[in-house]
C-alpha cells in the first residue's frame, strides 16, 4: 500500500502492516498520472508485473500501469485512441507484458535510488518520471518480500473522496468492443469497497459539459431494504451544500458534513489496510482476509537467491524495520 500524502509505502499481511518505509514519487509529487510524460505517479489498483534484481537503480518491481481503469478514463478523456486501448485491453485480458508505449505512458515500478537524490547542487525529493523510489537498503526489503501478482494500491488521502476513488472505479456501461459509452458525453464509473461503516457502493460521473459528481451508499448487508447511509455531491467537492442530497439515519443528516467525512475516512482505512479489488464486489469477511491474487506464488519471478525464486517463504521482517517516513521538504513540482 502507498499512501502519497504520507510519502510512504507499507507492506501488509493478511490486511495488518507488516514494515513502512518512506517513499518519492514524480516530479509531479501530488497529481495521478493521466498521460505520458506528465511526470505524476499513477493511482489506483495494480499488481507487480515482474522484478529485476539488478536496474538502474538497484531493485526494481515493475507495476501494472496502465490497467484497464486508465485506459477507460484515457478513453473517454480523449487521451488514447481506440486502437491503443484495445491493445491495453487485450494485454489485461490475456496477462501479457503491459502496454507502455500509447498516450498513456508507462513503464512505472518500485525501485531505489534514494528517497532523496542529488542534482548539481540541489537534494532534491520527489525526483522520478513517475516511479515510487525508495531507499535502496528498503527496497532490497521490500524485494524479497514481494511476489509477481502481489497487489499494490496507490492513493493520495489528501484528496477528497471523489478524488481518492476515482482511479479505483470502472466503466458501468461497455460496447460490444468493451469500451466504456458515455451517454450524452456522462461517463459512470463505480466500484465497491468493504469499509466498517459497511459495504459502500460509490458511482461517479463526469463530463466536460455535465462537470462530475458522486453518489454514495453504505449497506449493512444483502438483506436490508433501505441503506445506512446516501450521500449525494453534485459537484464532487467534497462539501455538502443545500443542493446535496443526503439520507439515512437522523444523526446523518443532522450533520451531513460529519457523516460525509466518516464516509471518507472510512474508505482512507480501507485502503490502508488493502481492502479493495478494482471493479468487484468483495463480501464483508474479506476485510479480514489476506490481499493476495490466486497461485501469486506459482507465478515465473525475475529474482535471485532463496527469495526470488517462486514457492519460497516470504522472509521475515521484525517489527524494529518499521520505519517513519521524514516530512516532505516541501518542493513544488516542475
Amino acid at each position: 500500500m502507498i499512501d502519497k500524502a504520507r510519502k510512504q509505502l507499507v507492506l501488509l499481511t493478511d490486511h495488518r502492516p507488516l514494515a513502512e518505509f518512506p517513499a518519492s514519487f514524480g516530479i509531479d509529487p501530488d497529481s495521478d498520472k493521466y498521460k505520458a510524460f506528465d511526470s505524476a505517479t499513477p493511482e489506483g489498483l495494480y499488481v507487480v508485473t515482474q522484478k529485476k534484481f539488478n536496474s538502474r537503480f538497484h531493485r526494481l518491481l515493475a507495476i501494472s500501469y496502465p490497467n484497464l481503469a486508465n485506459a477507460e478514463k484515457g478513453l473517454a478523456g480523449g487521451v488514447i485512441s481506440p486502437s491503443e486501448f484495445q491493445r491495453i485491453r487485450s494485454a489485461a485480458k490475456n496477462g501479457t507484458a503491459t502496454v507502455s508505449d500509447t498516450g498513456l505512458g508507462g513503464g512505472i515500478a518500485i525501485h531505489g535510488g534514494g528517497v532523496f537524490r542529488n542534482f548539481a547542487k540541489t537534494r532534491e525529493r520527489d525526483w522520478t518520471r513517475g516511479c515510487i523510489a525508495l531507499n535502496d537498503a528498503d527496497v532490497e526489503k521490500v524485494f524479497d518480500f514481494c511476489r509477481s501478482g502481489d497487489p499494490v494500491i496507490i492513493f493520495n488521502s489528501r484528496r477528497s473522496l471523489y478524488g481518492i476513488i476515482r482511479p479505483f472505479a470502472r466503466a458501468t456501461d461497455l460496447d460490444e468492443a468493451g469500451r466504456p459509452r458515455c451517454l450524452d458525453g456522462v461517463c459512470t464509473y463505480q466500484v465497491e469497497v468493504p469499509t466498517s461503516l459497511g459495504r459502500m457502493n460509490l458511482v461517479i460521473k463526469e463530463g466536460k459539459a455535465y462537470g462530475k459528481s458522486i453518489k454514495v451508499v453504505v449497506d449493512d448487508d444483502e438483506a436490508r431494504k433501505e441503506p445506512l447511509l446516501v450521500i449525494v455531491d453534485h459537484n464532487a467537492d467534497g462539501i455538502l451544500s443545500p443542493l446535496d442530497e443526503i439520507g439515512g439515519p437522523a444523526d446523518s443528516r443532522a450533520d451531513p458534513d460529519a457523516a460525509y467525512k466518516r464516509a471518507r475516512d472510512a474508505v482512507i482505512d480501507a485502503l490502508s489496510r488493502g481492502a479493495m479489488v478494482e471493479g468487484k464486489r468483495w463480501p464483508m469477511a474479506a476485510i479480514r482476509g489476506a490481499a493476495r491474487l490466486p497461485d501469486a506464488a506459482k507465478r515465473k519471478e525475475d529474482g535471485r537467491g532463496p527469495a526470488g525464486i517462486a514457492g519460497k517463504a516470504r522472509p521475515v521482517i521484525q517489527p524494529a524495520e518499521v520505519m517513519v517516513s521524514p516530512r516532505s521538504t516541501g518542493r513544488r513540482p516542475l
